[in-house]
């Protein structure tokens, strides 16, 4: 296949090229800045989101992969603009060049966090209700994407806290790092939020067999094993013999971001793999390395 790619320098992406590059033209949308694997079916495009010039891509394609979203995520209102034209418009724009490209599937990185917290497992007919301006601009993306099923299938991929080695400056590895360091994990009531995290290899399968699909779909991602803040700082400090230090907050109400991956399961043929204990153990390896390495 020839795919257009981008996000080929975050995290998912990195992972998701490294799999699919043997095997398919992968052409990568990136920053000057961005790296990526040098190999014959890896091809630059040296773009920006937020002034996308559609006209660099290859004339025709199988596949957009649209897993970019903006890096200033979380400076909101400041970054309002930053956040919609990487996460909202240049959505639109690869929209148009996959109808004209003859693309036959588009591939969306949405967020588990558009349908908010549940009593239950998320399901993909639930409403969405998005929190903030962030997930805001993944629904309406996800909306624009949808308008499209007359020309190929669209497909929006909901991830739940996607972590793995390799990962900073998220949640996951944020919470590791507070058990080494011996820093506070906060914990809003008695444990925190409930979540469903996902081992960025189950997730890059997930992302992977989504490619193969021929009808619209919306689809969660997300592990098998279901977890809480503290129950996580627990596991953390289990498994790299550090005790963890916590100070609670107020209890919020029910916080629960926990997803029904059924329709994962039936669709993409995906189960995930990683047990939550290994996926933190090698995330625990992995940053203890970095910081043995970075104290020479």
């Amino acid at each position: 296949m020839r795919i257009v790619v981008t996000g080929g320098t975050g995290f998912v992406g990195g992972h998701a090229i490294r799999r699919l590059m043997a095997e398919h033209e992968l052409y990568c949308v990136t920053r000057k800045d961005g790296i990526l694997p040098a190999h014959s079916h890896v091809h630059r495009v040296e773009q920006d989101l937020t002034s996308l010039d559609t006209g660099a891509l290859p004339a025709t394609a199988d596949a957009v992969l649209h897993l970019a979203q903006s890096r200033l995520f979380r400076k909101f209102p400041d970054q309002a603009r930053d956040i919609f034209k990487v996460n909202t418009d240049s959505t639109l724009q690869l929209l148009e060049y996959a109808r004209q490209a003859k693309c036959k599937v588009f591939v969306y990185a949405s967020s588990g966090g558009v349908c908010g917290y549940m009593s239950r497992p998320i399901l993909e007919t639930d409403t969405p209700q998005p929190m903030n301006f962030y997930l805001a601009s993944k629904y309406a993306a996800e909306c624009l994407v949808n308008a499209y099923s007359d020309y190929f299938a669209t497909v929006n991929l909901r991830y739940y806290f996607v972590y793995g080695e390799g990962q900073r400056d998220m949640f996951m590895p944020g919470l590791v790092t507070r058990v080494l360091q011996g820093a506070p994990v906060t914990i809003a009531g008695k444990t925190g939020v409930e979540m469903s995290p996902t081992h960025v290899s189950d997730a890059v399968d997930a992302t992977i067999r989504a490619l193969e699909l021929t009808r619209p779909e919306t689809i969660n991602i997300a592990g098998g094993e279901t977890t809480t803040v503290f129950d996580l700082a627990e596991l953390i400090g289990q498994v790299t013999g550090r005790k963890p230090v916590y100070q609670y907050e107020a209890d919020k109400g029910p916080m629960a971001m926990v997803a029904n991956i059924e329709k994962m399961k039936l669709k993409l043929g995906v189960t995930p793999k990683v047990t939550l204990k290994e996926g933190v153990e090698r995330m625990a390896k992995d940053l203890l390395g970095e910081q043995s390495s970075t104290s020479k």
